[in-house]
């Protein structure tokens, strides 16, 4: 007769769930959130340093910023479907390197659905007007990340 023990290793981390669940994951979508990750990592490190500013006259921000703009633009079609939200908040997660949690990566992803119109679509023909509303949209987003 063969027993069977089942044994814990421990609790997973968040960035395994959040990949778990994304088993039916929209890889299109997880490419894009990994892209938005990583660019707003970038973001966040210069949005500290600057003093939790946003400027957006220097070139890695802008470089940065426009990552984040083409990482965003399936969001418009796509952003309310619940597989596209959960692929690209994976996506997020794993392009953040663990800087993003769960619950700071879903609150960064409604709030960038919020401010498509501000992010959107930056170019490097970008009127001042839009580089001010991006830095403002922006800043909104990079202090949902944390300290």
């Amino acid at each position: 007769m063969a027993a069977v023990v089942l044994m814990s290793c421990g609790s997973t981390s968040s960035l395994s769930n959040a990949l778990s669940t994304a088993t039916s994951a929209n890889s299109t979508a997880k490419t894009m959130g990994s892209s938005c990750g990583s660019a707003l990592v970038n973001l966040y490190k210069a949005y500290k340093a600057n003093g939790k500013k946003i400027n957006m006259s220097d070139a890695n921000v802008w470089s940065n910023a426009l990552a984040l703009s083409s990482s965003m633009a399936g969001l418009k079609d796509n952003g309310k479907n619940s597989d596209y939200r959960k692929s690209y908040i994976a996506g997020m997660l794993l392009g953040s390197a663990g800087t993003l949690t769960q619950t700071s990566a879903t609150n960064v992803y409604d709030n960038m659905l919020n401010s498509l119109g501000s992010l959107t679509g930056l170019s490097s023909s970008s009127s001042s007007t839009a580089k001010s509303n991006a830095a403002s949209a922006l800043s909104t987003i990079l202090g949902l990340m944390g300290n």
